[in-house]
């Protein structure tokens, strides 16, 4: 049954119901979705909605049972549990967590749900929200616990995972931070799942004072823009990537904890049946991933749904491409009804090697929602590193945010607002960026929870 809460949920219902509000959904909180409104995501359903593409949620898996989600979920998997059970209430001593649970153990708890739902939600549904891409499919690929904690190899094989199982577009709300030798499995991956036939997508960050740090990798690196297009205080930029675009993650408001502030975050689905508003790059990256799938439902090869979504988004900011917002702010209304752009050369995957699958088996061009992909081989390895993998954590900030981190490190400042957000960094040597956590992003969120 759909969980959401007395005042929001009136406003909400209201918004639907006034004379003139013209929708394509029937869903209570598509009038609150400024975001699909701003990238057009309701002009360009006409064309294509996503049919016959897999999302590939890698993250810390989804609510498998959630209302607006769970006939959209195909065969994935759980790299924290090593099961096929990808589902986002986790175990690590975290199921269900109580009013007086340790923050650090519900900080990630929800993420990867919400970017399921903003990717891909049942739409026209009456329930909930719309996702840019109704029609496609999600496989939850989990690889962070329920405290948003996991290593870089973990998070690889995930990657690889999702490529080997036909996966046609990777959601990973996380960005490579450092250029340290145990990221190479990080950006290996990466290039494995292009050449697989995967466009991985990756957040660009939530340090403001930083950018991306990717370069000729082919990952689609997205940074977020408030309402009215303007650039979140958090928000990193794209840097140097080959292929940089924005698309809406919200402004950082927190609001009140009553109320879910609609107008400066992104709402979707959450965690235990319920939906939240979020903002960050993470909530940025699945607009671009949905909009990659509706896409590629179309029938455009990955490096054509690529160029199409950068030659026709809207500029923003400087004039023409910049470090920033890359491309600019996605526009799918007009990705669907231009022309695909001249084929390019610039992403071909490298000649490096790569390290073996994880899964022998062929890809399959689609996952049947009653398959399960065959869990991982137990005796692949990934490429071996200098040094041994890190743990992903979310200690409290207690040093000015802004000031250079210790060597081999990378320092992310994750959104924050209101008397009561504590702000926490992500300061790991891995340099693995998760982007739209902790306890900052937790406290912006405004669960909507059963009366």
């Amino acid at each position: 049954m759909q969980r959401i809460v007395g005042v929001v949920a009136l406003a909400a219902a209201l918004v639907v119901g006034l004379p003139g509000v013209a929708t394509a959904s029937n869903d209570p909180f598509f009038p609150e979705q400024w975001a699909l409104e701003a990238i057009g995501a309701e002009a360009a359903w006409s064309q294509g909605r996503g049919a016959g593409a897999v999302i590939a949620v890698v993250d810390t898996g989804v609510d498998l049972d959630h209302e607006d989600l769970a006939s959209k979920v195909v065969g994935g998997y759980d790299f924290i549990d090593d099961d096929a059970d990808p589902d986002d209430e986790g175990s690590q001593g975290c199921d269900p967590p109580g009013p007086q649970e340790s923050k650090t153990c519900d900080e990630g708890r929800g993420h990867g749900t919400h970017v399921a739902g903003t990717a891909a939600a049942s739409t026209g549904n009456g329930l909930g929200v719309a996702g840019v891409a109704p029609d496609a499919r999600i496989m939850p690929v989990r690889v962070l616990d329920p405290a948003g904690s996991g290593s870089v190899v973990e998070v690889a094989k995930g990657i690889r995972f999702a490529a080997d199982n036909g996966a046609d577009v990777i959601n990973l709300s996380f960005g490579e931070m450092s250029t340290d030798d145990l990221s190479v499995a990080f950006t290996d991956a990466i290039r494995y799942a292009w050449s697989k036939g995967s466009i991985p997508v990756v957040a660009a960050g939530n340090s403001a004072a930083r950018s991306s740090n990717f370069t000729d990798e082919p990952v689609l690196v997205v940074t977020a823009t408030g309402r009215g297009d303007t650039r979140p205080r958090y928000a990193s930029g794209v840097g140097d990537a080959q292929w940089g675009i924005a698309a809406p993650g919200g402004d950082g408001s927190a609001g009140s904890d009553a109320a879910c502030d609609f107008g400066s975050s992104i709402v979707s689905t959450y965690a235990a049946g319920t939906y939240a508003c979020l903002v960050g790059t993470s909530m940025a990256v699945p607009h671009v991933v949905g909009a990659l799938a509706v896409l590629r439902g179309t029938g455009l090869s990955p490096q054509q749904a690529v160029d199409q979504l950068l030659a026709t988004a809207d500029d923003v900011g400087a004039p023409g491409s910049d470090t920033t917002f890359g491309a600019g702010r996605l526009n799918l209304a007009r990705a669907v009804n231009s022309p695909p752009p001249a084929p390019t050369t610039t992403a071909a995957p490298t000649t490096t090697t790569e390290a073996p699958a994880l899964v022998a088996a062929a890809p399959a061009t689609t996952v049947p929602p009653t398959t399960t992909p065959a869990p991982p081989s137990t005796t692949t390895t990934l490429p071996p590193t200098t040094t041994t993998p890190s743990t992903i954590s979310l200690p409290p900030l207690d040093a000015d945010p802004v000031a250079p981190p210790p060597e081999g490190q990378a320092v992310a400042v994750l959104p924050g607002g209101g008397d009561d957000a504590t702000r926490y960094v992500l300061a790991v040597p891995a340099g693995l960026l998760i982007a739209g956590m902790g306890a900052a992003a937790a406290r912006t969120r405004r669960r909507l929870a059963a009366p």
